[in-house]
């Protein structure tokens, strides 16, 4: 972890007046540098460190002041820092194996994006694009 991203998650845990503990720090080194996690893996991942309950408590505050965000998947989802710690990105989700692929940021797609906003009047404040499929294991299977 860069000690950017530390000071910063730190800053941001401070100025919605909270406190930096061991607990939250695991679990932010645990989300830190990974792909999207699920809660249980991210509960196994912690093991012997932070109880499950914790977890929990800990993720609903991340996503409260911003430092995690969801990224749905059909109709259950993983968690992911957000864009103030990670460059802005898409998902490939696999429909079969659930594997996440995250992909990099296309100008295009964020042009068409903003363009389809203005076309319509509204004003985007945040976006994340999923994209549902089969990655090449899987397709390779059908």
């Amino acid at each position: 972890m860069t000690n950017h991203k530390r000071l910063l998650f730190k800053k941001l845990l401070r100025d919605n007046n909270h406190s930096i503990t061991t607990s939250r720090q695991i679990v932010f080194d645990l989300l830190d540098g990974q792909e999207p996690q699920s809660m249980h893996a991210l509960i196994q991942r912690a093991a012997g460190q932070v109880d499950r309950v914790s977890i929990y408590r800990i993720i609903a505050l991340y996503e409260k002041i911003g430092i995690v965000h969801r990224v749905t998947i059909g109709w259950k989802y993983k968690i992911e820092l957000s864009d103030i710690f990670l460059e802005h990105h898409h998902h490939l989700s696999c429909t079969l194996c659930k594997k996440v692929i995250v992909a990099k940021e296309s100008p295009q797609i964020e042009a068409s994006i903003r363009q389809l906003s203005k076309t319509h009047g509204f004003t985007l404040t945040n976006h994340q694009l999923e994209l549902q499929g089969y990655c090449q294991k899987c397709r390779a299977q059908l």
